[in-house]
């Protein structure tokens, strides 16, 4: 069902514009959605953990984009419960769900509300799926200085060598981070950082990656400036060299 378009706009609107069969589609693959969710969190809960398995099954089946519009609709109608953490009942008011009443007055948005599983388990679930959503998006020049103002700060804030060896000072990658970098961003990443001794590298016996800096080094320094490239100077300059327009002045009618 990942090849239905979501229909957003209420019932009204769709008949308006010649679009209700368009909308019935959408909203039966909605109601199915919700179904497969509240489905998925029972089958993978178990000594009181959810796996992230569920997440996937949901996704793989009708796409992100109708799975965050339906949990978005479940949290905007348990906007009162408070097992519902505050950072997700945030997160689904960016996503646009109108109301939408039958001829009766009934809201059709609570067919496809998850309702038959615990509310703390649903935030769980929302929880897993907004990181597994972002794991799959490549990394922005924000993410890159963050993560590399992160390492600083853990590189600075020991006061002893901290390797197995005691000869360097280190910090770990983060494995989200690793995940969604490429080469280059991992290149972005080791040019941020101020430190000549800096590697990248593995521990025996440890998961991850880890930047390593020798304990003789200055680690009072701030992040690099990232470098315009070269392709930007050659605007700016072509920029510059522009003539400025000539102020005319205007005859008076």
């Amino acid at each position: 069902m990942n090849t239905i378009p979501v229909c957003k706009y209420p019932a009204a609107y769709a008949r308006k514009h010649g679009e209700i069969e368009q909308y019935r589609a959408s909203h039966k693959a909605n109601v199915a959605c919700k179904n497969a969710i509240e489905t998925a969190i029972r089958d993978n809960y178990r000594d009181n953990r959810l796996g992230k398995e569920g997440v996937k099954q949901v996704a793989d089946q009708f796409g992100y984009e109708r799975m965050f519009y339906v949990l978005a609709n479940t949290v905007q109608r348990k906007d009162f419960d408070g097992r519902i953490s505050r950072d997700n009942k945030d997160w689904a008011k960016t996503i646009p769900v109108f109301e939408d009443k039958d001829y009766f007055g009934d809201e059709r948005r609570s067919e496809f509300e998850v309702d038959s599983c615990n509310p703390g388990l649903t935030d769980i679930f929302i929880n897993q799926a907004r990181r597994e959503y972002l794991l799959t998006q490549p990394l922005t020049k924000q993410d890159i200085q963050s993560e590399a103002a992160r390492l600083l700060g853990r590189l600075q804030s020991e006061r002893e060598p901290n390797s197995p060896s005691g000869t360097h000072f280190m910090a770990q990658i983060s494995p989200d981070f690793l995940i969604r970098a490429s080469t280059k961003d991992q290149d972005r990443l080791f040019a941020l950082l101020p430190f000549k001794s800096l590697t990248f590298s593995t521990l025996k016996d440890r998961k991850g990656i880890f930047a390593f800096i020798q304990k003789d080094e200055n680690r009072d320094q701030p992040l690099r400036q990232r470098k315009p490239s070269v392709r930007k100077k050659l605007e700016n300059i072509q920029a510059a060299d522009m003539p400025s327009p000539v102020k005319r002045d205007v005859p008076e009618r």
